[in-house]
């Protein structure tokens, strides 16, 4: 991956607030043009899973050996986004609070169904990232549980795709909430990046390029949060938030899990003013508008 370590950084810190005490995971989509990567960082934000395999018993007492997909991270990576495929596959999980995010690493797969199918998925994820699910009732299978299950969601799009969607299912998101409940990552890049990564490409380096972060989490964790570190990140969160956005009260609230998130990774419980300096340098990804340009600095001045 060429030029991608800002944005690669921000995707890790969002991994991390799964294993913050009392708070729920931030949720991030990240947005560049077609071929930029974003499937690839969240790829290496995923942990390979192990396959094994297991005896079940089928008609009567003949008995067959499948194989089985074991998660062994706190991030579940799938192309199958349907809500029945998550709470009957990985509903122990869910439940046991071993699974902190689920990774969709092209959100076209949700908006390329009919649309009150996209629409319904936009709500049950709208919901699993928020407020939490606790009883899914279905012809198909359950989900019950004693408390809310809420996950973080980790995606991205096209900024192509972002655009041509918005006048159709993505009209409804605002609506409901959902875009709000999302960390927006956008970027793009300076020709001469773009010229190095078609060079990268012609070498075929691409067939080396996913390493796995192998990021392991730790139990939850309380973390303290000053309050003069809390009134800088609300400057930051007044100049990122939308302008429709009167409160900012939920963009506030991911800024500072953020926050709390980079001190953990860094191996702290408390926020201190590294952690907020890393706002102060990324807040310029924070929008849907792609106008934070990595490049060279003779191509930025």
């Amino acid at each position: 991956m060429i030029g991608t370590d800002d944005i690669e950084d921000i995707a890790k810190i969002n991994v991390w607030t799964g294993a913050i005490e009392g708070e729920k995971p931030n949720s991030m989509v990240i947005l560049a043009s077609v071929g930029s990567g974003k499937s690839t960082i969240l790829k290496k934000a995923s942990e390979p899973s192990k396959v094994e395999q297991a005896t079940i018993k089928s008609k009567g007492k003949e008995k067959k050996v499948i194989e089985v997909r074991k998660i062994t991270g706190s991030t579940l990576y799938t192309t199958n986004t349907t809500p029945y495929m998550l709470y009957t596959r990985y509903g122990r999980l869910l439940r046991s609070g071993q699974i902190k995010h689920i990774i969709i690493p092209d959100f076209l797969n949700i908006l390329n169904q009919p649309k009150q199918v996209a629409i319904a998925q936009i709500t049950f994820y709208n919901s699993l990232i928020e407020e939490g699910i606790i009883a899914i009732e279905s012809r198909d299978g359950s989900f019950l549980t004693e408390f809310p299950v809420s996950i973080g969601l980790l995606t991205a799009i096209s900024e192509q795709d972002y655009r041509m969607g918005k006048n159709a299912v993505m009209d409804k998101w605002g609506a409901m909430g959902f875009l709000s409940r999302l960390m927006p990552v956008s970027f793009r890049y300076s020709d001469g990046v773009n010229q190095d990564i078609r060079d990268s490409t012609k070498h075929r380096a691409y067939l080396n390029e996913v390493e796995y972060w192998g990021i392991k989490l730790p139990d939850s964790q309380h973390v303290e949060l000053p309050f003069d570190m809390a009134t800088l990140i609300e400057e930051v969160t007044l100049r990122v938030r939308d302008s429709i956005d009167k409160t900012a009260a939920r963009k506030l609230k991911q800024l500072q899990r953020f926050c709390m998130a980079s001190a953990l990774m860094n191996g702290r419980n408390k926020v201190d003013i590294d952690d907020v300096g890393k706002l102060y340098k990324y807040e310029k990804y924070f929008n849907w508008n792609c106008t934070a340009t990595i490049g060279y600095k003779d191509e930025l001045k």
